[in-house]
């Protein structure tokens, strides 16, 4: 019966310093525990007086790490195996092994504010890719900033976008942007609701070239606006958008925005989108994305649109995509719109076909292919160029 009677007191102890120390994320209310535990006898006043000191310290500990908890690091990295084929004279093909890797730090800097920072490879290949070649003989490879921008949301809805950011701009298609294009200056993204719609309106001044440095005016810009609308009926859904790209003094750099086959100097892109989610027994989407410069000028002025049509669908770990897509030599800029698509030439049309299968969570493999024919206008004419990609992807 003592034994009894001394055990319970020792184990209600052990309890309540266990309980205590669990539940010290808030002091507070970890006082308040300590308080009523040393009220009912549970604890004794010198384990009160330690338990209170270990609060403290933990406190400050959390105290100290707070910054922690603002900052979220995600990365991913890409192996590829990557053959071109071109079927014209003194143009070799590819057969090489590339990798991309990148790695970012999204930083809460206000309530609302976030500060976006990422590290990539493969910046020397200018701005449509973040691959990284191998077989230099193991020399080390340079690191490049990808993404620097600020993200403020001063209202509900509002997103203020300044620095080297992420496209902000809806899309359906990379005719006009490859993927791994980031623009550098500021846009503004609005989003609200509006019936059983939800509206997307854009804008922004993308720098392109700082010709002076003295004068706005002078730049070689990109002023750019959007509307966009998504919809919902029932299991269907479905996205519609308009978008305008103006590029301004591009004659002072045609160098820098006029590659693989522009033969204008002048662009202001019209561009029409839209994409319709389906409830099949798999669920399927059909997109599309038609451009038209309507300030092409020279020789082929008239060579001035594209356009892309596309179906995908996914399966438990599988995914597929499938598009056919033409692009005139003036329709976009050669050195912005997609880079793998026809060796990144204007000029062309064909196919593209996609794989991916899932293997594990964030680890997965994917298989592309593009089947692309060059005009008489091209800067390859009149060619076949194929490209076979294998891709090892890891996010983390």
């Amino acid at each position: 019966m003592k034994s009894q009677i001394r055990v319970k007191p020792v184990a209600k102890t052990i309890l309540a310093i266990a309980t205590a120390l669990t539940l010290n994320y808030a002091s507070a209310a970890d006082k308040e525990l300590l308080d009523i535990l040393k009220g009912n006898g549970a604890i004794t006043s010198v384990q009160y007086e330690e338990l209170l000191k270990e609060v403290e310290k933990s406190d400050a500990m959390l105290k100290n790490m707070a910054w922690a908890e603002r900052i979220k690091i995600k990365g991913d990295m890409r192996v590829r195996q990557e053959f071109i084929d071109i079927d014209a004279k003194g143009q070799p093909g590819k057969d090489r092994l590339r990798y991309r890797a990148r790695i970012g730090i999204e930083a809460k800097v206000a309530k609302n504010v976030d500060a976006n920072i990422r590290l990539a490879s493969g910046g020397s290949d200018g701005a449509t890719s973040t691959n990284e070649s191998m077989g230099d003989t193991f020399k080390k490879d340079a690191v490049w900033i990808d993404l620097a921008y600020l993200d403020w949301r001063p209202l509900a809805g509002l997103n203020i976008f300044a620095g080297k950011m992420k496209q902000p701009w809806e899309k359906m298609g990379d005719i006009v942007w490859d993927n791994d294009v980031n623009p550098e200056g500021g846009a503004i993204k609005y989003s609200a609701k509006l019936g059983g719609a939800n509206l997307v309106a854009s804008g922004g001044y993308l720098l392109l070239n700082d010709i002076s440095g003295l004068r706005f005016d002078e730049d070689t810009a990109v002023v750019y606006g959007q509307l966009a609308g998504k919809f919902k009926f029932g299991s269907t859904g479905a996205m519609l958008g308009a978008t305008v790209y103006d590029y301004k003094n591009e004659n002072l750099a045609s160098a820098a925005i006029v590659k693989v086959g522009n033969s204008t100097t002048q662009f202001s892109l019209y561009e029409l989108f839209g994409s319709l989610k389906l409830k099949m027994p798999l669920p399927g989407k059909i997109y599309g994305q038609y451009v038209k410069n309507n300030d092409a000028n020279g020789v082929n002025d008239g060579e001035d649109t594209a356009w892309l049509v596309g179906f995908g669908t996914k399966y438990d770990k599988l995914k597929f995509d499938y598009n056919y897509r033409k692009t005139e030599i003036n329709a976009v800029s050669g050195a912005f719109n997609d880079s793998d698509f026809a060796y990144g030439k204007v000029g062309a049309k064909g196919h593209k076909l996609k794989f991916g299968y899932a293997i594990d969570k964030n680890f997965g493999l994917g298989v592309t292919y593009f089947m692309a024919e060059t005009d008489s206008l091209s800067s390859i004419k009149n060619s076949d160029i194929n490209t076979l990609q294998i891709d090892l992807k890891g996010k983390f």
